[in-house]
């Protein structure tokens, strides 16, 4: 059987990180204060959207399948690839490298089902796509953020449900975590908890976590995937620019 990836996250978040130890208690935050730094936010956002195209990368992905009823491990999988995650189209995805239970594998093995990119939240369109508040202050790793609670204005597999963390003095986007306002077929569950890095002053994904649960009658059973997300190289495309 052949390896598998459901891909749902581009660079088109630019918002994401895996859940960090030092989370502070919650300080709240008055909704005169929520509404003024998120016009801050939607200043510069959608500029970013407007100069770039996506995200061009090489990372590294460790899986793990389990049996969802018992939680016992099915395989492991290590997995490199070259990818163009565009902020508005299907990615583009190239498999280097497979491993599979140890297991030097031919990367034409690896299954990538992909999906269209999630709707950005801070493009021009994000208030049209979603409701934003700023809810409270938490302290992630000695940094003070603000919480933007994202919801949904239309459940569809496209659109972002959750919390993204952006730092007070800054306004830079340090952790997201959440789901999809539906989930389409094959899925039965699905979370993320994606780390961000700054590459000219774009938030773009360094590391993350991201639990999908899937069931294909007949070609692929029940499992829940685990996967641990590292990326080793990054840059931004230009729009108009193809990356090489």
């Amino acid at each position: 059987m052949k390896t598998f990836q459901l891909v749902f996250l581009s660079a088109v978040l630019l918002i994401a990180m895996p859940r960090l130890s030092g989370m502070s208690e919650t300080e709240p935050v008055s909704s005169e204060v929520s509404e003024r730094i998120l016009n801050l936010i939607f200043s510069k956002g959608p500029e970013i959207y407007i100069k770039y195209r996506g995200v061009e990368s090489i990372r590294k992905e460790h899986h793990q399948e389990f049996e969802p009823q018992t939680n016992a491990l099915k395989s492991t999988s290590e997995i490199t690839s070259h990818r163009k995650d565009y902020f508005y189209e299907q990615p583009e995805i190239e498999v280097l490298s497979l491993k599979k239970d140890g297991t030097d594998m031919n990367p034409s093995k690896h299954r990538i089902w992909k999906t269209m990119p999630i709707y950005p939240v801070f493009d021009e369109q994000g208030l049209e796509n979603y409701e934003l508040k700023i809810t409270d202050k938490k302290k992630i790793d000695e940094r003070e953020c603000y919480r933007i609670q994202v919801i949904p204005r239309k459940e569809t597999s496209r659109h972002f449900k959750g919390n993204i963390y952006c730092t007070v003095d800054k306004l830079e986007t340090v952790f997201t975590e959440g789901t999809v306002a539906k989930l389409d077929f094959p899925l039965k569950e699905f979370y993320m908890e994606l780390r961000t890095m700054l590459i000219n002053d774009v938030p773009v994904l360094q590391s993350g976590t991201v639990k999908v649960r899937v069931r294909v009658p007949i070609f692929y059973p029940d499992t829940l995937i685990v996967s641990t997300i590292t990326v080793v190289e990054c840059k931004l495309i230009e729009q108009n620019k193809k990356a090489r």
